[in-house]
């Protein structure tokens, strides 16, 4: 029997969100071929198992006080930093331990928000209209209240944050210089993205028997302008999300499949991520962004997606971990 060792929270904002995600995909995983050995990374980023402090050495053993475990597979199921951020996975590369997802270098690509946007203009993949600060200095200043005047309705954002942490809407000059203020507590690096007006849809992107696979979109309908992280994972939430997004027609769908494909295939994503689009009154595809270790709530859309799609999500998760070993 194979030993996965599944890493949970992180210490980061969605360090909570983390441990739902964690235990959804344990129940997953077939326990006649594999053995979970839980760890979780508390927020002072100290390494429990079992409520005791252990390691991961370099001979792909976890050890605690009193036993050492062999390690056969990592699954790293950490929202935000050191998960989605690729280091995490850069150890893993180091002493050699098959891991569950994306490689570090498209990690750390797809959680800087200006990194995607680059790399996925490059491509040729619509992205909205941003430009990027470098601090939050009057010069600086300047040229964001000319991107604000420009579109009227502005997004700031840190760029290496997820789940709408450092993210503000921005109507006017005022708000505007307290959003980049505030971002740049979040991260060294800020981008100021144009509005786009339309609806949210998003596709789960998944290998299994040795295929990439697209879902068809789902859709969010937030009452609110701003799907914000409390409106993503408060009980109280009056958000909505539909596995299958209504009215989309053929056009729209072949683009969301085709960006999806391409954005997926140049960035080398691996195992599992969801990707975020805008579709605009106009039939404009947008994609927004890549996140390469989505939820796995109750109300998360990437495994509702692929069991719409056709795949249950323990046929997937048991296929990836058999091609691991």
């Amino acid at each position: 029997m194979k030993n996965i060792l599944l890493i949970k929270g992180g210490g980061s904002t969605e360090h909570e969100i983390s441990l739902i995600s964690a235990q959804y995909i344990k129940d997953q995983i077939n326990s006649n071929e594999f053995h979970v050995v839980d760890v979780e990374i508390d927020k002072n980023f100290t390494w429990k198992h079992q409520g005791e402090i252990c390691q991961l050495n370099f001979d792909r053993t976890l050890q605690t006080t009193h036993k050492k475990i062999k390690i056969d597979i990592a699954i790293p199921c950490i929202h935000g930093f050191p998960g989605e951020t690729g280091d995490i996975q850069s150890f893993f590369e180091l002493i050699k331990l098959p891991y569950l997802g994306c490689n570090p270098e498209t990690n750390t690509l797809c959680f800087n928000k200006l990194a995607t946007k680059v790399w996925l203009e490059k491509v040729g993949v619509p992205t909205s209209p941003f430009m990027q600060l470098h601090n939050a200095k009057d010069e600086s200043l300047q040229t964001a209240e000319t991107f604000l005047k420009e579109h009227h309705v502005v997004y700031v954002k840190a760029t290496n944050q997820g789940s709408s942490v450092g993210c503000y809407r921005c109507q006017t000059t005022q708000e505007l210089k307290q959003a980049c203020k505030e971002a740049f507590e979040y991260s060294p690096f800020v981008i100021i993205e144009k509005e786009i007006k339309g609806r949210e849809v998003e596709v789960s992107a998944f290998e299994y028997e040795n295929k990439l696979h697209i879902t068809l979109p789902g859709e969010i309908e937030c009452p609110s302008q701003f799907y914000s992280y409390e409106e993503k994972y408060n009980k109280n939430s009056e958000t909505k999300t539909h596995v299958e997004a209504p009215n989309l027609n053929q056009e729209v769908l072949q683009k969301i499949n085709k960006y999806a494909f391409r954005a997926c295939q140049s960035l080398k994503v691996r195992h599992l991520s969801r990707l975020d689009f805008f579709v605009t009154e106009s039939d404009e595809v947008i994609l927004n962004e890549i996140n390469t270790f989505p939820g796995h709530t109750k109300i998360s859309m990437f495994p509702m997606m692929m069991e719409n799609y056709g795949v249950k999500y323990s046929d997937f998760i048991n296929s990836n971990l058999k091609s691991l070993t």
